[in-house]
């Protein structure tokens, strides 16, 4: 049988709007009356109704996460950071996938216009003028991650891609590789555009050119780093090293590698960017960039709490960007690892 505040305000012997109060922490209730209604409940496995409950406080308890197509570990530890918030302070998460800027728009608009979330949190490649409007004239608040908007309008939580890739792509330098290639992410993507362009920028601090031939599109996927890996092998002007936009390029790297009896670090070095889990069952250890994933979940559900309850103006612009830090592999051509021993 479900309890309901009738039954723990019938067994606490106090008004039902006592219970509520007690329960909900709001209003003028004694403490020790608190701590009675707040023991029963738990003792009866009171569970709130949150849809009553959402009715009765004007809020739904509930939080829209739209994120990009969901298909490797980095989204889904992003979702973890955003849940493992949410469940911390008694809130839901409703996640939904966004496919093309039509899907976004009409993503957005169902969101904002049905009354089931609270505010938002938005992950999305690139957002064009038609989301940008929704998003400012929106009256939920909304948490950008990742995004290209470059002015002060709205707020937004950000990995620093740029430096991630610089430092991967010096660190490669600094052992002696000349030839360095780049498998790219998603043409329009942030944050491929954002290591593509800390790739260059290491070459050109370091009077390094820039070789057209080892520049290589790839998806962000298993597949365009397998096949990456192959176009760039099979060329006269073989590349010494190579910059994985991503860890799951890598890991097809490494299969691509092993199926041409190439080995790694001795005949190409590679590095990766994310640090996901199963970069660090590679061998040699993939050397990659440590991104704070499931933090930035973490960080954009908080903030956007504080904006719901009005604990900071939700219509002020704030930005932040959260640091990556190399990890060491054998990957590159390091005997000493900085990577933590899994096994």
């Amino acid at each position: 049988m479900d309890i309901n505040i009738n039954e723990i305000a019938r067994v606490a012997g106090v008004s039902i709007a006592t219970v509520s109060r007690a329960l909900n922490n709001n209003g003028s209730v004694k403490e020790e009356t608190r701590q009675k209604i707040q023991r029963i409940a738990r003792e009866l496995n009171y569970k709130p109704n949150p849809i009553a409950r959402g009715l009765s406080r004007k809020k739904t308890d509930t939080i829209g996460v739209i994120l990009p197509e969901m298909v490797d570990e980095f989204f889904t530890e992003i979702i973890r950071g955003i849940d493992e918030e949410a469940y911390r302070t008694n809130n839901y998460v409703m996640v939904a996938s966004s496919y093309s800027q039509r899907n976004i728009v009409e993503t957005l608009l169902e969101f904002m216009g049905s009354g089931r979330v609270d505010g938002l949190i938005l992950m999305i490649p690139q957002i064009n003028d038609d989301v940008s409007t929704l998003i400012y004239k929106s009256k939920r608040p909304i948490v950008l991650l990742n995004n290209n908007i470059k002015n002060n309008k709205f707020v937004s939580f950000n990995i620093n891609n740029f430096q991630g890739a610089y430092n991967v792509v010096e660190h490669l330098i600094g052992h002696g590789y000349q030839n360095i290639a780049i498998i790219q992410g998603p043409e329009g993507n942030i944050d491929a555009d954002e290591r593509y362009r800390g790739y260059l920028q290491a070459l050109k601090n370091h009077n390094l050119p820039v070789q057209n031939s080892l520049i290589i599109p790839g998806e962000f996927n298993i597949k365009s780093g397998y096949y990456g890996f192959i176009r760039l092998m099979s060329q006269p002007e073989k590349p010494d090293a190579i910059f994985t936009a991503n860890d799951m390029m890598a890991l097809g790297v490494y299969e691509a590698a092993r199926t041409s009896n190439i080995k790694i670090p001795q005949d190409v070095a590679v590095v990766g960017f994310d640090d996901i889990f199963l970069s660090r069952l590679l061998s040699p250890r993939l050397t990659t960039i440590h991104v704070p994933i499931v933090e930035l979940g973490r960080k954009s559900m908080r903030y956007l709490l504080k904006m719901i309850n009005n604990q900071v103006d939700p219509k002020k612009s704030y930005c932040e960007e959260l640091t990556t830090g190399l990890v060491i592999g054998g990957s590159c051509g390091c005997k000493n690892s900085t990577a933590p021993t899994l096994f």
